[in-house]
């Protein structure tokens, strides 16, 4: 009986910690309603339409006005590991001159690409100071505590 006690209330006392590990999985952007994107026409559809019928666009493009995205990921969270993208999925629309759909491409996570960061950094105008030369810099700048012969100087007055 003494040996099973401690095995018990171990076991009631971790119980709390296993059931906050459960995987999170968050759904996050664009979601369109079931059928509504099939109902997309190009060369016919205007700007208004699309927005009307799909929503407006989780993003447009920098550049061109004309390109909009709708952007939506699923991840998955367990613990405090990294979370791991599950699922992205990329509606590009692209508008002509005269604001019709022209075009409609769809990419999924597989089309995603991993980008290197560059680590060149660019260099600015100006000279780089030591703390010694900032501090030093700094005496005799500063002045002592305002004279009432000191234009700007508050009034005190009426």
């Amino acid at each position: 009986m003494r040996r099973t006690v401690p095995l018990v209330l171990a076991s009631i006392f971790s119980l709390p910690l296993l059931t906050a590990c459960e995987t999170i999985v968050d759904q996050r952007g664009f979601a369109a309603t079931p059928g509504s994107v099939e109902k997309l026409e190009i060369g016919t559809q205007s700007r208004e339409d699309v927005i009307r019928l799909i929503g407006s666009p989780s993003s447009v493009a920098t550049f061109n006005p004309n390109t909009w995205y709708y952007i939506s990921q699923k991840q998955e969270t367990w613990a405090f590991v990294k979370p791991v993208m599950l699922e992205q999925n990329v509606l590009q629309l692209s508008f002509n001159e005269s604001g019709r759909l022209q075009s409609m491409k769809k990419y999924d996570l597989s089309d995603g690409k991993d980008i290197q960061m560059v680590s060149r950094v660019t260099p600015t105008a100006g000279k780089e100071l030591t703390v010694l030369e900032q501090i030093m810099g700094n005496v005799g700048r500063f002045s002592g505590p305002r004279q009432d012969t000191n234009p700007g100087a508050p009034t005190g007055g009426i």
